[in-house]
């Protein structure tokens, strides 16, 4: 039998597309196109595929570790929210992928797919991001969207120029802020960098990515049945998430 994968599919669409003129829509696409690029940087082979585009303001990616997709959303949203123009709707899918093709992704199907669909199709006008992962994995399961809502609850907040800084300070390298600093354009102060990211709750944002980070998915996401055999070789307590 062969071993399931899991994957990430963040699902979107852009905010008020109706109202941005034919170039300022083209735009948006190409700073979410230049946005994948530099997360594939982030790790060989994280992301599978390409953006694809569909609908006219929706999008599609596939990332092969549920664990980056936290900070997949965020960079995405961030680097929308500093070219000042829309925001996105970010629906995140975590699950397995059955049958995913590097070709055409909206071709693929599996588990990651169905749920960031349904999450888009089914987000309210009090969030514009959300999290979804199989009903199997318990409580925790119940706890994604919620993650989801918090970071948007923060993400809303931002200022253009706090977005920017966000983009350049998002890296999983984990730049200090004077190295950040010197990367913006022009470059500014670490002072002027610190002062941003405070009024950004960049430590809110850094933390939950990094839990997001270190939790055994593998665990999570593995059919009903066959979770807790798993869990208890890696000591993860299933008990404790209830």
């Amino acid at each position: 039998m062969a071993q399931l994968t899991y994957h990430a599919v963040l699902t979107g669409d852009i905010i008020g597309s109706s109202r941005l003129q034919p170039a300022q829509l083209e735009s948006v696409r190409s700073s979410l196109t230049a946005a994948v690029d530099v997360i594939r940087r982030w790790r060989r082979g994280l992301i599978k595929g390409k953006l694809e585009f569909f609908r006219g303001d929706g999008w599609q990616l596939l990332l092969t570790d549920p664990a980056m997709a936290v900070r997949a959303g965020i960079f995405l949203r961030a680097t929308l929210l500093a070219g000042g123009v829309a925001d996105s709707r970010i629906a995140i899918g975590l699950g397995a992928g059955e049958d995913t093709t590097s070709r055409r992704i909206a071709f693929s199907t599996g588990q990651a797919f169905i749920l960031s669909g349904h999450a888009l199709d089914e987000m309210t006008q009090y969030s514009s991001m959300t999290i979804e992962m199989p009903k199997s994995a318990g409580p925790l399961s119940a706890w994604m969207p919620v993650i989801g809502h918090l970071c948007d609850a923060l993400i809303g907040q931002w200022t253009r120029r706090q977005a920017e800084i966000v983009c350049a300070a998002i890296d999983p390298q984990e730049l200090d802020y004077e190295t950040v600093a010197q990367s913006l354009d022009p470059p500014v102060s670490k002072q002027a960098v610190a002062k941003a990211l405070s009024g950004a709750n960049w430590q809110s944002i850094r933390e939950t990515m990094h839990r997001f980070e270190e939790m055994p998915w593998d665990v999570f996401l593995r059919p009903k049945g066959k979770i807790r055999a798993r869990a208890a070789s890696v000591g993860v307590n299933q008990k404790g998430l209830s």
